[in-house]
């Protein structure tokens, strides 16, 4: 395109329309444009524009303010952008939508595995589900950003945590049958009956970083009926397992399920180190029994607590698994998703001692 004013005043302007073709496929293309002295070809000035193609006009409107989801992505990530992104839309979405947002809150062109990649994450984490070809948001914004704000919900877990201790009505659970137990797990619970002698806590802990398998930056922080809830720093996630045998050894040696987390305070590393050497090698006994089949993993919880509220149920029905408090006051509340297993990414199980 010659543009060859006769008359005028600088600054020229001269508008440009770009249409897509209705066969293009939705993604973001790049357009270099460039102004040239046609006497001497010195380029004048230049430029990049991107081309957004969405596949529908209702889309293309929502995404209009893609600065917002820029700004986003520059402070949480891109796992948290593309979820707020997604809850402005407000709509189910294709996989093309998505690699669109992407590509459009990260200024480049991605590629299919990396969002798929992506999704799998998220949809592993409870966050996102999928029926057939479209994508939707699982859970309200609020629970999203607690789990990807780590260091909020982790503080604010524990200080609602600490409130409960010592007054929360203990959940009671029946005694169950007798097991045939490995020597490595019988001389675990010798040494439990002897720190019960001492500290019942101090026996908590010590179960805490054996049985049940915490690292020793981790904190067993609730156990009712046959579920295990503990917060690990590696991950900065809250995660669980169920098992009734565990359950019921641990009954037998009088502990009671209830808010675990005053186990913190009363630290066995002295009795952990001189008996396994490390917290790594302690942690090996909780391994042996997941090898033995001792325990269950489920699909995603969600945890509500406040400073009178607790309540734990099932994300994808809703069933409510625990309840204790009065829910009319959200003041402080914190929502948190539980996940099931040692790790969100089941290609990390061999990090799992590390």
């Amino acid at each position: 395109m010659n543009i060859d004013p006769v008359s005028g005043r600088t600054p020229l302007q001269v508008r440009v329309r770009i249409a897509a073709s209705p066969s293009a496929r939705p993604g973001i293309y790049g357009v270099d444009i460039a102004v040239l002295d046609a006497g001497n070809g010195r380029v004048l000035a230049s430029s990049r524009l991107l081309v957004i193609v969405v596949g529908s006009s209702a889309l293309a409107e929502k995404l209009g303010n893609a600065d917002r989801f820029r700004r986003v992505y520059r402070e949480k990530g891109i796992q948290y952008a593309i979820v707020y992104a997604l809850n402005r839309l407000g709509v189910d979405v294709r996989f093309s939508d998505i690699k669109l947002i992407y590509e459009l809150v990260v200024g480049r062109n991605v590629s299919n595995g990396t969002v798929g990649d992506l999704l799998k994450r998220l949809v592993k984490k409870g966050i996102l589900k999928r029926v057939g070809d479209l994508y939707y948001l699982a859970v309200d914004l609020r629970v999203a950003k607690t789990v990807m704000d780590l260091k909020r919900a982790r503080n604010g877990l524990r200080g609602a945590l600490r409130a409960m201790d010592g007054r929360s009505d203990r959940v009671s659970g029946e005694h169950g049958e007798c097991y045939r137990l490995p020597q490595p797990i019988k001389r675990v619970l010798k040494m439990a009956r002897e720190l019960l002698e001492k500290d019942y806590w101090l026996a908590v802990d010590f179960i805490a970083h054996t049985l049940v398998g915490v690292r020793k930056t981790g904190a067993w922080i609730l156990w009712f009926k046959d579920y295990f809830i503990y917060h690990e720093n590696k991950t900065g996630l809250i995660h669980y397992f169920k098992s009734q045998k565990l359950s019921s050894i641990l009954r037998e040696l009088d502990l009671k399920p209830g808010v675990m987390t005053r186990h913190e305070h009363h630290l066995s590393e002295k009795y952990i180190i001189e008996r396994y050497g490390s917290y790594t090698n302690a942690r090996r006994i909780h391994y042996l029994l997941k090898e033995l089949g001792w325990f269950e993993y489920g699909k995603p919880l969600l945890l509500e607590l406040s400073k009178d509220y607790l309540s734990i149920r099932e994300l994808s029905s809703s069933k409510t698994l625990l309840r204790h408090g009065d829910t009319n006051n959200e003041s402080g509340q914190i929502k948190t998703i539980v996940y099931g297993g040692e790790h969100i990414d089941e290609e990390n199980e061999l990090t799992y001692f590390l």
